[in-house]
């Protein structure tokens, strides 16, 4: 969530750069919306994230199960949520400390909070602490990684990591997206901290979740009420691959 605080990218160089302004009413648009995308019969399991333009910094999460005909059933929603306070980016156009929530589809891997397992499927961490999540662009073996503790050698800044208990409100239930993770990683003895084989690219940015809303907008996550997230880190099951397609409508629907 931290990781917008240090800068602005006008919005109208996203417009710009993506070509997109499109104007369709956001309960319009919703409607249906799994129908236009090409996914896996494996993926049974759909979150949307969507709205009617690049710039703005709230949209409507829905929540879907795969029917046994392959269609889709809409379970939750539609829920209004919020978004970076630069609006949306192509996850392979964002760059970090620019505010804006990236794009894209993306996995829901696993979860963490400030309060206790509310039960479900998904593998779940309730944070203490120790926990941080950095995303420290001069230590990109740790970039974007969870880290269950702040190694006597690490030179985070504090601008570029968050103690995730810091935020009790925002992160009492919080799903990971699978936004610019590295691949690879495995606990280093000789630093004691987790490690990336194959690194995020330091560029993008890190630590995107669906989280608890606190703030009127967030600084790249998309946050919502309580019930509504705790509801979803409980109907979320690994085993059926769950993914979360968001952005803007026209956009995922032509792309996705």
């Amino acid at each position: 969530m931290a990781h917008g605080r240090l800068g602005v990218l006008a919005t109208t160089i996203l417009l710009v750069a993506t070509g997109i302004t499109s104007t369709a009413p956001a309960s319009a648009a919703g409607r249906g919306l799994p129908s236009h995308f090409s996914l896996d019969r494996s993926v049974r399991q759909l979150v949307t994230v969507t709205s009617p333009r690049w710039s703005d910094t709230s949209a409507r999460m829905r929540v879907w199960n795969r029917r046994a005909n392959g269609g889709w059933r809409m379970v939750r929603g539609p829920v209004r949520v919020s978004l970076g306070w630069n609006g949306w980016a192509p996850a392979r156009q964002r760059r970090q400390s620019t505010g804006t929530t990236p794009a894209g589809r993306f996995s829901m891997r696993y979860a963490f909070g400030t309060r206790a397992d509310p039960g479900g499927k998904v593998r779940y961490r309730r944070v203490d602490r120790n926990d941080f999540w950095p995303y420290e662009p001069r230590d990109p073996a740790t970039y974007n990684i969870f880290q269950p503790s702040k190694a006597r050698a690490t030179r985070w800044r504090t601008d570029y990591r968050e103690r995730l208990a810091d935020y009790r409100r925002e992160y009492a239930y919080s799903v990971v997206l699978g936004f610019n993770l590295p691949r690879g990683v495995h606990w280093s003895k000789a630093r004691r901290q987790y490690v990336a084989q194959n690194r995020a690219d330091t560029r993008r940015g890190g630590g995107i979740f669906l989280h608890v809303k606190e703030q009127r907008y967030t600084a790249g996550c998309v946050s919502g009420p309580i019930r509504d997230i705790r509801w979803v880190v409980r109907w979320l099951n690994p085993s059926v691959r769950p993914r979360i397609v968001m952005g803007p409508h026209a956009w995922v629907k032509r792309r996705f």
